[in-house]
This record gives C-alpha cells, structure tokens and sequence, in this order.
C-alpha cells in the first residue's frame, strides 16, 4: 500500500516537472484531462509567443465580428495555448452585440477547463482550473446582463413605470442583478424619481417581505427620509443595514445623523455597533451624552459604559456619580475596574 503511495506521488511530481520544463512548453502537447501545471508554469505560458500570436488573432477576428472564423481558430489550437488564449481575452471587458457571440460565450461558460493548479487555501490542498476561461466566460455573460438591465431599468424610470415589486421578485433567479442595478440606480437618479420610488416603498405592503435591505438602506441614504430609517431599523439586521449606519458616522456634526444613530441602538442587533460609535465621538455632542446617559441606568448598561471605557470616556464616566442612579453607577464602576 504504501509502495503503491509513495509511486503515485513519484508519478504527479514527475508530471509537473515534465510539463513545466522548456521542451514540453515548445512542444504544446495535447494533455489529459485533469492535468496538474505549476503556478510557474502558468506564468510561462501566458506570456510565451504562441499565446501572443494566438491572442492578436482572436482579437482581430472579434472585432471583425467573424465569430465562425473565431470558433475555428479556437478549435485549431493546441489545447494549452487554446486554453491560455481564451483565459486572457476573456478577462477583460469585450463587446457582446453579436448574438453569436454570446452563444458562444454560453457553450465556453459549461466546458470544464483541463489544466488546473493544486495548491493550499486556508491550511488544505485545493485544485482549481489552472486557466478558468469558463468563469470568466459567465462574467462577461453577467456584464452584459447587467448591461441589459441597467437600460431596462433606466427607460422604466424615466417615464414612472417602474413597479418595484413587480421589477424584483425574490423568487426569481435574477433577483440579485436586478436588485444592484436599481441600488445603483438610486445612488444617481434625480429627486423627483427618488420620491417616486420612496412613496412605492413606504406604501406597497409586499416591499416588507424582500430578503435584504439593500434597496431601503439605498433609499434611506440618497434621501433622508426618516420613515425610511425607522423602517430600515426595525427590519432584520444585515450588512446593508450595517453599512448605512457606518455611513452615518462620517456625518457626526450632522444632526440628523446623530438622531438616528441613537434610534439605531433600539434595535438589539445594531445596539452594540450603534453605541459604539456614538462614545466614540468627540467631544459627545450634547443630545449624545443626554442619549449616553439614559442607556447607563438601563439593564443593559453594562455594554454602554464597557464602550465607553474602551471610546477614552474614562474621565466623562467618572463625572457622572451624581446624576445617575444605583443600577447607573454599578455599571460605571464595574467598567472603571476592568480597565
């Protein structure tokens, strides 16, 4: 068992070493499938002359629109350089107007690439395609259909024939696509649409039942609108929600955003994030503190004057003895001790 082992491996090693060495990178041979390269010899190939040569003709065929000579040309290679070739153009943004094209981009998405590269992620050997033409096949696929969407979307809008439950169904596959274009969307759409838009949130009834709040926090931001917020507060926690409430910090002297910092802190899930960056600020604005103060006497004291210890609140805490109660100062003072 063990000679059987130590063989295989004697095996792979000498495979690598063969098909990284000069001879087999001139040679170009066809590979089986499942074919181990090193990240070295992946560099290699990418930028050896026939990938060059290969990469200039595929490039002035498509923009030649001459998908069939393309696909011909494809089919003629050897299988590392095609796989190589197809990797690079792929990688950055091409034009997909011709429905051949994309077609083709389609069957590219499904094939399985053959060359691959073992190596350790997160302390375990992983292989993954050593030239992953495939993957980067379905993001052009993805750009265009976001490209799609954007227009659709934007012609919509335009003319206030957008229905946003209608436009976004979580049960449909694209909902993710269409859910960024219009979160995109409103961070460069015009008062007047936004208005629209916000009315269509606050009174459709079905927006409630959406899995995230990316579009809400979205609204909220572009607008706010305080209704918005307090929605936005009072619905699950996630990183959208998050992400508005740490934009609120860059807006300290802002009134508005200090309000609902402190409205943030009632929803259990943003309570600690929300504190947090109120005892941060400084010096503590006067609703902040008055805020501050209030939540020390609460049960859940205990977290607020914690953060503030941790925020260099020492000083403002120890002043506090007198205008708190006895459930107010044993908080205080339990935070004072653990420093």
């Amino acid at each position: 068992m063990a000679r059987r082992y130590c063989t295989t491996l004697l095996a792979i090693g000498l495979g690598i070493m063969s098909l990284s060495s000069p001879a087999a990178l001139a040679a170009n041979a066809p590979a089986a499938d499942g074919q181990i390269v090193t990240q070295t010899f992946i560099e290699q190939v990418l930028d050896n002359a026939n990938t060059a040569k290969a990469m200039r003709t595929m490039s002035t065929l498509l923009a030649k629109d001459d998908v069939a000579a393309l696909k011909a040309h494809i089919r003629q290679l050897p299988p590392l350089t095609r796989e190589a070739t197809l990797y690079r153009l792929l990688s950055s943004p091409l034009p997909l107007n011709n429905d051949h094209w994309r077609r083709y981009l389609v069957e590219l998405s499904q094939q399985q690439p053959h060359f691959l590269l073992r190596h350790q992620q997160d302390g375990y050997w992983v292989t993954t395609p050593a030239f992953h033409y495939a993957a980067a096949a379905r993001q052009q696929l993805n750009r265009y259909r976001e490209q799609q969407l954007t227009q659709e979307l934007g012609m919509l809008l335009s003319y206030r024939q957008l229905v946003i439950a209608d436009w976004i169904k979580p049960s449909q596959p694209g909902y993710r696509q269409r859910r960024d274009a219009l979160v995109a969307m409103i961070d460069e759409y015009d008062s007047d649409g936004l208005a629209y838009l916000v009315e269509q949130y606050l009174t459709d009834p079905t927006l409630m039942w959406l899995p995230d709040n990316a579009i809400l926090a979205a609204l909220a931001q572009a607008t706010d609108r305080p209704a918005l917020y307090d929605r936005l507060w009072r619905r699950g926690t996630d990183q959208y929600s998050l992400n508005a409430l740490h934009a609120l910090r860059q807006r300290a002297n802002d009134g508005f955003a200090l309000q609902q910092m402190m409205a943030a802190a009632d929803n259990p899930s943003l309570r600690g994030p929300a504190i947090r960056q109120l005892a941060n600020l400084s010096p503590l604005p006067a609703p902040v503190a008055d805020f501050l103060m209030s939540q020390l006497s609460l049960r859940q004291g205990q977290q607020v004057a914690q953060l503030l210890v941790e925020a260099g609140k020492d000083e403002w805490l120890s002043g506090l003895g007198d205008e708190l109660g006895p459930l107010g100062r044993q908080h205080i003072a339990s935070a004072l001790s653990s420093r």
